[in-house]
């Protein structure tokens, strides 16, 4: 007769439990059925056909088939693997935070660049527009002196043809008053 406990997958506790439910000899888990087995404490329906096959294999004096799969434990971490992770995870968020701010402050400065621009623009409009408005001015100015100046042009000939119509009328009465 073999010990339970000699089945690859069977620890103290197991044993115990098969133990409970009429199991104690690995012959007594070979013949069993899978259907039987599961209802002994934690044993699934996956484990029961590789239990059952482990007792056949011990039976027939081959080794046991290897046990499933067990999932590695998880690295231990370490005080200096946090505070490494930590330091790590603080470097991307000066690093973050750091381009946000490079990227906010070229933002603004393309702004008012833009703004500097629009006011360039706005300025040679009213520069434009000013000079424009002078030229009008100039332009209306001329035409009033032009209109004044022909004005004073026609009465100034005509005062003038007056003026030399009255020297040559005081000659004439001059050269009559010397006869």
């Amino acid at each position: 007769m073999t010990a339970t406990t000699a089945l690859r997958g069977v620890g103290k506790a197991l044993a115990q439990a098969l133990a409970a439910q009429g199991y104690k000899t690995a012959e007594d888990v070979a013949r069993a059925k899978p259907e039987d087995l599961i209802k002994v404490p934690r044993i699934g329906s996956a484990r029961a056909p590789v239990l059952i096959a482990a007792a056949q294999a011990v039976l027939n004096g081959k080794p046991a088939a290897k046990a499933p799969a067990r999932r590695k434990p998880a690295a231990r971490v370490t005080a200096a693997a946090r505070k490494a992770e930590a330091e790590r995870k603080a470097a991307e968020a000066r690093a973050a935070a750091e381009k946000a701010a490079d990227e906010a402050k070229a933002k603004k400065k393309a702004k008012a660049k833009a703004k500097a621009e629009k006011a360039a623009k706005k300025k040679l409009e009213m520069e434009a527009a000013f000079k424009k408005a002078k030229e009008k001015v100039k332009e209306k100015s001329k035409k009033g002196k032009k209109d004044k100046t022909s004005d004073k042009d026609k009465k100034s000939k005509k005062d003038v043809k007056k003026k030399s119509d009255k020297k040559k009328g005081k000659k004439k009465d001059k050269k009559k008053a010397k006869k």
